[in-house]
């Protein structure tokens, strides 16, 4: 087997690699252009679709929960006075104006604040006339005092809408529903549950395929909505500040900050690791070509597997966000033993042409690197027997990005490095 990589090798780079450098790499750049234009379908997830497996029965029966009650899109304030009580005039007043702030925002629907809760104890009213008299503490004439008691002792109230030391209150907005969405969600619940019992059909596993993209295609439109929102929502937030202490939350607030979270991980640490790895390459080798030729690896097999996420419309969860990174790191990895070979073999045969010197590199090395790479990737395999979504993803997503990183890296790291003449101290 050994002897039959061995053949192969040589003939790949004395014909094709090494024969004809140019062509190989203009081939590369062709390939690395189409799965650039996919790159722009690269997109970042935090849904529970790529969370929870969707033959999950507890999946499951949370989605049919949904469909039966319901499922609000909301998000609370807290507002807390820094230093007056709650239930002043001022406060209230503040509360009022916040209140209309937030309900201009598009898509919210409605704005829910102590202002607005019927009062039934201030003072009591029997059930047949609270139709009739409904009263809030947007009202006049409402006495104070029954309206703490009423907010401190009301099942209804207490810890919800005020907290127990009367400090604290809380305000709700929700937002209008999409009812596009809402039907494709509800058809796709129907495909799961048949797909669950093993009766889906051929046709039906079709539409199941087709309502699954026109939701991913609508739930992005949706998100950058809801960012646009809740960003316009944080604006109306902070011109409140001076007088009270705000806090905002919800599940949908918490979804749109963990993909924010994991796009600024993508670009930190991406963008640090790769400085990093330019400093450390300058330092080790104190050669141009030894920085360019692996730092040139590592963003080309980074590209191609964001092409191959965007290609297939796999999206990256917060699991697996940190894929570059990695990616990065593996690539260059294999480039350093590269360069290390390429620089003994120089050492240890001074009088061989440069050619030579690349074939001898590669043919000594690549078969250690294919099966320390083949070790990785079962590393990584082993994530797919999880049985938890994002890890499993993850898992796929390393496996194949190692694949990439070793075809781009003995590919075009050989093929660019025989157009560069011959190191004149290899041992420099």
């Amino acid at each position: 087997m050994q002897k039959l990589l061995h053949v192969a090798i040589q003939w790949f780079y004395n014909r094709i690699a090494l024969g004809r450098p140019c062509l190989v790499l203009v081939t590369f750049f062709i390939l690395l252009a189409v799965l650039a234009v996919y790159a722009r379908n690269f997109r970042i997830d935090a849904s529970s679709d790529t969370l929870v497996m969707h033959n999950n029965k507890d999946f499951l029966y949370f989605e049919e929960t949904l469909k039966r009650y319901g499922d609000n899109d909301y998000l609370v304030i807290t507002y807390t006075p820094k230093t007056e009580d709650l239930f002043s005039d001022t406060v209230l007043s503040r509360i009022a104006r916040l209140r209309d702030d937030l309900k201009a925002v598009p898509r919210v629907k409605t704005v829910v604040s102590l202002l607005d809760v019927p009062l039934m104890e201030c003072p009591p009213v029997p059930l047949k006339d609270l139709s009739s008299n409904i009263k809030t503490l947007s009202n006049d004439h409402v006495d104070k005092d029954l309206v703490r008691k009423e907010f401190r002792t009301s099942p209804l109230y207490s810890d919800l809408i005020v907290s127990p030391d009367l400090k604290t209150t809380a305000i709700q907005i929700l937002f209008e529903q999409n009812k596009r969405y809402d039907q494709l969600w509800n058809q796709r619940l129907t495909f799961r549950e048949k797909e669950a019992k093993g009766i889906l059909t051929s046709s039906e596993a079709e539409a199941y395929k087709r309502v699954c993209k026109q939701m991913e295609r609508l739930r992005g439109k949706l998100d950058r909505e809801r960012h646009e929102n809740i960003v316009r929502i944080r604006h109306v937030i902070n011109r409140y500040t001076d007088h009270a202490d705000l806090f905002m939350g919800g599940v949908g607030m918490i979804a749109d900050d963990m993909m924010e979270y994991v796009k600024n991980d993508l670009k930190i640490f991406g963008i640090g690791v790769f400085i990093f790895l330019v400093v450390s390459l300058w330092i080790i080798f104190r050669k141009i070509r030894w920085v360019i030729l692996p730092m040139f690896c590592c963003a080309f097999s980074a590209l191609a597997m964001i092409g191959i996420l965007g290609m297939f419309d796999w999206p990256v969860t917060v699991i697996s966000s940190n894929f570059v990174s990695l990616q990065l790191i593996m690539t260059l990895a294999m480039s350093i033993h590269l360069i290390v070979r390429y620089r003994e073999v120089a050492l240890k045969n001074p009088d061989w042409d440069h050619r030579s010197l690349v074939f001898a590199t590669v043919d000594s090395i690549m078969i250690p690197i294919l099966y320390s790479g083949l070790t990785t990737i079962a590393g990584f395999a082993s994530l797919l027997y999880a049985g938890i979504k994002p890890v499993i993803t993850f898992g796929w997503m390393m496996s194949i990005g190692m694949i990439v990183s070793m075809i781009v890296t003995f590919i075009f790291f050989p093929a660019t490095l025989i157009l560069f003449e011959k190191t004149p101290d290899p041992a420099d």
